[in-house]
């Protein structure tokens, strides 16, 4: 899992950094959709670490 998070922390940097380079709109909107997707895996893996429940998952997130 260790590893996991590496290359995933280190995924979302590259694409922030990439972010304000972008040249369309199609791109910006495609790098942020990377983005939320990596923010979500990486999320789901400290979920796990910390063995979270999903009430707990949802009240950590906002939701219900």
């Amino acid at each position: 899992m260790n590893e996991c998070m590496v290359a995933l922390v280190e995924q979302m940097l590259d694409l922030h950094w990439r972010l304000p380079a972008a040249r369309t709109p199609q791109a910006t909107r495609l790098l942020q959709q990377q983005i939320d997707l990596t923010d979500k895996a990486i999320d789901a893996l400290v979920y796990e670490l910390y063995g979270l429940t999903a009430a707990e998952i949802a009240l950590v997130s906002g939701g219900s």
